[in-house]
C-alpha cells in the first residue's frame, strides 16, 4: 500500500461520518417543449435585470406571489426554522405551483443558434420515480455551467461561462424565484471575470455553496492559473455574496464533499509552470470545511510525473461511500495512464491510503463515479455510450457489467430516502434521434436496474447540459 496522507491531519479525519454526503452535483439537463402556453409557462428571466420576455405569459403578480408564499402573519414558513424568512417576492420571477416531488433543474442550449440565452427547466421526481416535466423554464444567462442546489433544497445557483456571473433562486411553498441575478466576486476589474464550473452545497449550513474553478481572467486572454475553492453565502432575505478569500489551484475540478461534512477532497494543482506550460506533479487535496471559507490542509501527488500526467478537467466526479472508499478516474488525454481508476480510503488512523487500481478498454476514460453507501458496489461512465458497474474491495476492482446509456451527461448519485443507493443519469441526445432522456435506476451488485426512464422531448433545437436535483 502507498500512504498519501501524513499523520498530520488525522485527528480532523475522525470527524468523517459513516453516512453519505448530502450534497448534490452537481455536479451535477433536460429539455422542454417550446411551445409552453399560457397556462403552463410562467415568467421568464434574462441574464440582466430578470424582466419577462415575450414569451412568457403567466406572470404572477406581485400580490399573487406574496399570498402563494407568505402566511396569514406575513412571515414565511417556519418549517425550516425560519429560513428565507426575509424573502420578498414582489416584482420577482418566480414559476408556481410546482408539483409535489422533488425538484430537478436542467440547464439546456440552442445547439443552432450560440447567441441564444440558455433555459433552466423545471421537472419534479417523484417517490415512485415518476418523472414529470411541468412545461416552464426561465431564461437566465448563456453557456450556463455549474447548477446545485443547497443542502435543505431551498435555494439553488447557476453560474455562467461566457459573463461569469452566477443567479440564484429561492423557493418557498412550491414557488421557485429568481432571487438575484449578476453576481459576482468584488472588486473585480472591469475587463475581468470569474466563472464556475460547479456549484456544491454546504451540507452543515443551509445558507452556504462552495463554487469551483473561480479563474480570474481578462475577457480577451486565458490565465493558466489561479483557479480555486469559492464559498458564496446567502441571507435569508436571498441576497447572495461571495467572498474574495479563497484557496488556490490551477483548474481544479470534481470538489467533493467527505461524509461528516468537515473536510473535502478536490482534483486540481498545486502548481502550474508557467513557462514551461506544465503542471506540478501535486494533484489531489483535502480541504478543512469548518471556518468561514474552506482551508487545504495537504496536498497529494496521485498521479505522478510532473506534467505528463494528472487528472484532467474532464473528470467530473469523484466516488464517495460511508465506509471511506474514494474512486478517482484519470482523464487526462495527454497522460499514459488515461482511464485508469485508482480507490484510495480515508479514516482517523491511517489517513488517505492508495488501495489498488483498474482499467479496462471497454470504458475508455470515465467521466462520472459513483459509489454505493458501503462502498462495494461503483457505476462508471462515460460521455460517450461506455460505462459499467464495478465490485469493489480493499484489495481489487473487478468488472461486473457493462452499462449503456446514450451521451451521459451527467450522472448524479442521490441521496436520502426512497433513492439512497441510486442514480439519476441524463441523457442528452442519443444516437438514433433527437429525443432525451433521464433515467433513475438503482445500484446493485450485478448492474443497475432501472427505476424509470423518462423521455424528454428536445425543444425546438435545445439540447441537455446539465442539471441538479434537491
Amino acid at each position: 500500500m502507498k500512504y498519501l496522507l501524513t499523520p498530520t491531519i488525522a485527528v480532523l479525519l475522525l470527524f468523517i461520518g459513516c453516512s453519505s454526503s448530502s450534497t448534490t452535483e452537481q455536479d451535477e439537463d433536460t429539455p422542454v417543449n417550446d411551445t409552453a402556453t399560457d397556462e403552463t409557462t410562467d415568467t421568464v428571466a434574462n441574464d440582466d435585470d430578470a424582466t419577462p420576455t415575450d414569451n412568457a405569459t403567466d406572470t404572477a403578480t406581485p400580490d399573487e406571489a406574496a399570498d402563494d408564499i407568505l402566511t396569514d402573519d406575513g412571515e414565511a414558513p417556519d418549517s425550516d426554522g425560519g429560513f428565507l424568512s426575509g424573502f420578498d417576492p414582489t416584482g420577482k420571477t418566480c414559476v408556481t405551483d410546482i408539483p409535489d416531488g422533488r425538484i430537478i433543474l436542467a440547464t439546456a442550449n440552442d445547439y443552432q443558434d450560440d447567441t441564444a440565452p440558455w433555459r433552466v427547466w423545471v421537472l419534479v421526481l417523484a417517490d415512485d420515480g415518476t418523472l414529470t416535466d411541468t412545461g416552464k423554464y426561465f431564461e437566465t444567462d448563456r453557456k450556463l455551467e455549474g447548477i446545485g442546489f443547497n443542502t435543505n433544497g431551498r435555494l439553488a445557483a447557476v453560474s455562467s461561462w461566457e459573463t461569469g456571473f452566477v443567479t440564484l433562486f429561492a423557493l418557498v411553498d412550491r414557488t421557485l424565484c429568481i432571487a438575484e441575478t449578476g453576481i459576482v466576486l468584488p472588486n473585480l476589474a472591469e475587463n475581468e471575470r470569474v466563472i464556475f464550473d460547479q456549484i456544491t452545497a454546504d451540507p452543515r449550513d443551509p445558507h452556504r455553496f462552495y463554487l469551483t474553478y473561480g479563474n480570474p481572467l481578462a475577457t480577451d486572454e486565458y490565465s493558466h492559473y489561479s483557479g480555486g475553492i469559492y464559498t458564496m453565502t446567502v441571507d435569508d432575505t436571498g441576497h447572495a455574496e461571495l467572498l474574495t478569500d479563497h484557496p488556490e489551484m490551477h483548474v481544479p475540478t470534481a470538489f467533493t464533499v467527505l461524509p461528516g461534512g468537515t473536510l473535502a477532497v478536490a482534483l486540481g494543482g498545486k502548481e502550474f509552470f508557467a513557462d514551461e506550460l506544465t503542471a506540478g506533479p501535486d494533484d489531489l487535496a483535502v480541504l478543512d470545511l469548518s471556518g468561514q471559507t474552506p482551508q487545504i490542509l495537504q496536498w497529494y501527488d496521485v498521479w505522478g510525473t510532473p506534467g505528463a500526467n494528472g487528472s484532467g478537467p474532464s473528470v467530473k466526479s469523484i466516488g464517495v461511500s460511508g465506509n471511506g472508499h474514494l474512486l478517482i478516474a484519470n482523464s487526462n488525454e495527454y497522460a499514459e495512464d488515461v482511464g485508469l481508476i485508482k480507490l484510495l480510503s480515508y479514516n482517523g488512523e491511517t489517513g488517505i491510503t492508495e488501495l489498488t487500481t483498474f482499467s479496462d478498454p471497454a470504458l475508455d476514460s470515465p467521466d462520472y463515479l459513483v459509489l454505493n453507501g458501503t462502498g462495494d458496489t461503483a457505476v462508471v461512465m462515460n460521455g460517450y455510450f461506455k460505462g459499467a458497474t464495478l465490485a469493489v474491495t480493499d484489495e481489487a476492482i473487478t468488472y461486473v457489467k457493462k452499462e449503456t446509456h446514450d451521451l451521459v451527461q451527467p450522472m448524479i448519485r442521490m441521496h436520502g430516502e426512497p433513492f439512497g443507493n441510486h442514480v439519476l443519469i441524463s441523457s442528452f441526445r442519443t444516437s438514433n434521434d433527437e429525443s432525451a432522456s433521464i433515467t433513475l435506476a438503482e445500484i446493485t451488485a450485478t448492474g443497475l436496474v432501472d427505476v424509470s426512464s423518462t423521455p424528454v422531448p428536445l425543444t425546438g433545437t435545445f439540447m441537455i447540459d446539465n442539471l441538479a436535483v434537491q
